[in-house]
C-alpha cells in the first residue's frame, strides 16, 4: 500500500512544476540593507568542482592581504550556503588564513540531484567525499602550508568520514556534528522505488517567514538571519528540509563517523559534539573534544553572538596554529608541539 501512495505523490509533485533548475549557481546578489561585515571578503572568488557525472559543487575562496600561513577548508552544515560564512571567512583571513568554502552536494549554489531545488537531496555521501578529495588533491595548492578541514553540523560528519579515507589534510575540526532524527519507515521504501528525492511530509519547504534551522535561536540576530537574507535575494540558494534519501544517508553518516572516530588518522578537534561522539573521541590517539562555548544558543557557532563566537574562533585559530607548528617541527624549524 505504501509504494503506490509514494508513487502517486511523486506524480502529483512533478505535475505541480517542482523543477527549480538543477544547474549550479555560481554567483550571488548582495541583499539590500545587509551590513558590510556580511559582504563577501575582499578578493572572494567562486569556482566549481565536479566528480564524474555528479552535479558540480560550488566553492569560494578568499586570502589574507599578506602571505597566508595555512589553508582552511570549510564544509557548511545542511541548508547553509557559502554566503553564511562570509563574515567568518573574513575573520579567518585577518588571522592569516586562506579560506575555502565547499558547499554540500545538492545544496546551496551546488548543482541538484532532484527536481525540487529547495530539497537537499543526495543519492549517497560519495559526491560529498569526492568533492573534499577534489579540493584537497586538485584545487587547494600544495604550497607547504598546513590544510585544516573545518566541518559544521553535517559538514562535520563529511569531514570525519573523509578523514577515514585519508582526506584529512593536517587536521579536522568538527563543530557541533549532528545526527538527523531517526529515518522514518517509509524512507527505505521511497529509496527502493527511486523516490528518495521526495521530502518528508513533516519537513517544511523554504519559507520567507520561517528559515530552515540555519541560525541560533538567540545571540546576534543579524548573524542568525544572514542565510535567510541571502536566500531571499537569491532564490537559487533557498533550502528547506532534506529529502527522505538524504536524511537516511546523513543519519547513517553519523553512525559511521561514531564507529570510525577512535581509529581515525590525523588530528581531530570536536567542538560541541554529542556525548557519544565525545566519548569515542576519548578513545582516539589524537582527538580532543571541547564543549560548546559558554553562552551558545545553538549549534551554529559562526552565527552566534560576539562572546561565544570569539571563543569558538579562538579554538579554531589555536588548532590551526598548532598544525602550522607541527609542519615547522617536521621540517626541523621548531620543537614538536608539546615539547
Amino acid at each position: 500500500m505504501l509504494r503506490p501512495l509514494l508513487l502517486c505523490l511523486a506524480l502529483l509533485l512533478t505535475a505541480c512544476g517542482q523543477d527549480g533548475g538543477r544547474e549550479p549557481f555560481v554567483d550571488s546578489r548582495t541583499p539590500p540593507g545587509l551590513a558590510p561585515r556580511f559582504y563577501p571578503p575582499e578578493g572572494w572568488t567562486w569556482g566549481l568542482v565536479q566528480a564524474g557525472a555528479y552535479p558540480a559543487q560550488r566553492y569560494g575562496v578568499s586570502s589574507p592581504s599578506t602571505g597566508p600561513t595555512a589553508h582552511i577548508l570549510v564544509l557548511p552544515g545542511y541548508g547553509e550556503s557559502a554566503e553564511a560564512w562570509f563574515e567568518t571567512a573574513g575573520d579567518l583571513n585577518r588571522r592569516g588564513y586562506t579560506v575555502w568554502v565547499l558547499e554540500g552536494a545538492g545544496q546551496g549554489g551546488s548543482g541538484r540531484f532532484g527536481p525540487a531545488r529547495d530539497v537537499g537531496h543526495i543519492p549517497s555521501l560519495e559526491p560529498d567525499l569526492l568533492g573534499v578529495k577534489a579540493m584537497l588533491r586538485a584545487v587547494i595548492p600544495e604550497d607547504g602550508r598546513p590544510v585544516v578541514v573545518l566541518g559544521g553540523r553535517t559538514g562535520g560528519l563529511v569531514a570525519l568520514l573523509a578523514a577515514r579515507r585519508g582526506l584529512h589534510g593536517d587536521g579536522v575540526i568538527a563543530s557541533a556534528p549532528w545526527r538527523p532524527r531517526a529515518a522514518a519507515p517509509y524512507d527505505q521504501a521511497a529509496a527502493s522505488i527511486g523516490l528518495g528525492w521526495l521530502r518528508d511530509f513533516n519537513e517544511p519547504g523554504w519559507s520567507r517567514e520561517t528559515p530552515y534551522r540555519t541560525g541560533p535561536a538567540g545571540g546576534d540576530p543579524y548573524r542568525a538571519g544572514t542565510q535567510q537574507a541571502w536566500a531571499i535575494a537569491n532564490p537559487d540558494l533557498r533550502m528547506g528540509g532534506p529529502s527522505l534519501g538524504a536524511r537516511r544517508i546523513m543519519a547513517q553518516a553519523y553512525d559511521e563517523a561514531l564507529g570510525a572516530l577512535p581509529a581515525l588518522p590525523g588530528t581531530v578537534l570536536l567542538i560541541g559534539a554529542p556525548p557519544a561522539l565525545s566519548e569515542a573521541c576519548g578513545k582516539a590517539k589524537a582527538c580532543v573534544a571541547r564543549p560548546p562555548p559558554v553562552g551558545s544558543r545553538g549549534p551554529y557557532a559562526h552565527l552566534e553572538g560576539d562572546s561565544p563566537r570569539e571563543v569558538w574562533l579562538a579554538l579554531v585559530d589555536d588548532f590551526v596554529a598548532e598544525r602550522r607548528r607541527d609542519r615547522l617541527a617536521a621540517q626541523g624549524l621548531l620543537p614538536a608541539h608539546g615539547q
